[in-house]
């Protein structure tokens, strides 16, 4: 019984390392960086780091190909969009050596798209934010002409609220569009929706494309504040949101994990359909914390052993990211001391999703990552521009 797992940076990789690396699995944790938070888990019993498989592909795929013969895995997390995009495009190869628990490649491009996702959410009858897909850049003036403001112009694919922004009026929507293309190619344009309340709804399907377990959770901080990613979240009770996320991935072959964000609108006060993560996400650790282990889950089903149906979980649960999402959310928020949970709120009432006193390495690991990347611009650039 082995697992790898790649991206070792993310917070998903740690939850899906500790997940896993207690039932005794032996898992080997990958990244660009031998400082990452997962390689120093007591739940990771192998390190690997691997040449940057955006900027080197092919070497990438050859240390991947080493790795799994050395350490004779059976099973493999890729788990950002581009060791995904390798395991796609080498897909038969790898099926040789291990199991790789992913949805067919159509399926995962049509979840990946945000423009593609919101119309599939349409087809299904679930509210989503109007849609403009321009074909060209000379289309843009056209449409800026006869649209409503304010909009979105929206990557069609990206991650974390990057490249996404609001414009005001025909001029700035003419101009942003043209910014945003040349990093995203070819954006779409929504309908705004005002900031509501968000909530995120994991899901895991077997082979055949059945549902087998679910769960919701509710975004309580951000940062960037207030409309970047989650920093903390708390599982909450949406049945609702759940029936529509079945209807939305009922209309695509799905096998394995994916999360589907949904926004409440102010004006009416229905949560919209914002997009599809087609992958682990970052604020995984709660859903394992509530009682829905996906990671673990998610490999029974990769070695063909089986599951039982997962829909009931503790509500109510806390999880946050403290390193250093909550701190930077802290810093922004201008009701800073009126925060709940507060930032100094204890390990009885918040869990963590690095810090652990039954495994706590990964803190150590973390700021060794922080030491070494202190003048990785590129790193912090990411991190904190959107």
């Amino acid at each position: 019984m082995s697992l790898l797992i790649t991206d070792g940076m993310l917070r998903m990789a740690l939850a899906a390392a500790r997940s896993v690396g207690r039932r005794g699995v032996f898992v080997g944790v990958g990244e660009k960086t031998r400082f990452t938070s997962s390689a120093f888990s007591k739940y990771c019993k192998d390190r690997w780091v691997y040449p940057d498989p955006a900027e080197h592909p092919d070497l990438y795929y050859d240390s991947l190909l080493r790795q799994i013969e050395l350490g004779k895995y059976r099973v493999m997390f890729p788990l950002d969009e581009v060791t995904l995009g390798v395991a796609y495009r080498k897909r038969s190869e790898l099926g040789e050596l291990l199991h790789l628990p992913l949805p067919p490649a159509e399926s995962f491009r049509i979840a990946q798209d945000k423009g593609l996702s919101a119309r599939l959410a349409l087809e299904a009858g679930v509210d989503a934010p109007k849609t403009e897909f321009p074909g060209n850049l000379d289309e843009v003036p056209h449409l800026a002409r006869k649209l409503n403001y304010p909009l979105v112009i929206k990557p069609r694919i990206s991650s974390g609220s990057r490249g996404i922004r609001i414009v005001r009026d025909e001029a700035e929507l003419v101009s942003t569009y043209g910014e945003i293309h040349r990093m995203y190619p070819y954006p779409v344009l929504q309908e705004y929706i005002p900031l509501g309340t968000r909530y995120g709804v994991g899901i895991l399907y077997d082979g055949s494309g059945k549902l087998r377990a679910a769960y919701a959770h509710k975004e309580v901080h951000h940062f960037p504040y207030p409309m970047g990613p989650s920093s903390a979240v708390e599982s909450v009770w949406m049945p609702e949101l759940i029936e529509r996320t079945k209807a939305i991935m009922d209309k695509l072959p799905w096998y394995g994990v994916a999360q589907l964000d949904f926004m409440t609108d102010p004006r009416d006060g229905i949560p919209k359909f914002m997009e599809i993560n087609p992958r682990f996400w970052n604020s995984l650790q709660l859903s394992v914390q509530a009682g829905v282990d996906f990671p673990w889950l998610l490999y029974q089903l990769a070695v063909g052993n089986p599951i039982e149906d997962v829909f009931d979980y503790k509500i109510g649960q806390i999880c946050r990211n403290l390193l250093p999402g909550e701190l930077l959310h802290f810093v922004q928020n201008p009701d800073r001391l009126s925060m709940d949970p507060p930032l100094w709120a204890g390990p009885s009432k918040v869990k963590d999703d690095i810090l652990s006193w039954s495994d706590p390495m990964p803190a150590f690991g973390f700021a060794l990552a922080c030491g070494a990347n202190l003048f990785n611009r590129k790193l912090w650039n990411k991190l904190l521009k959107r």
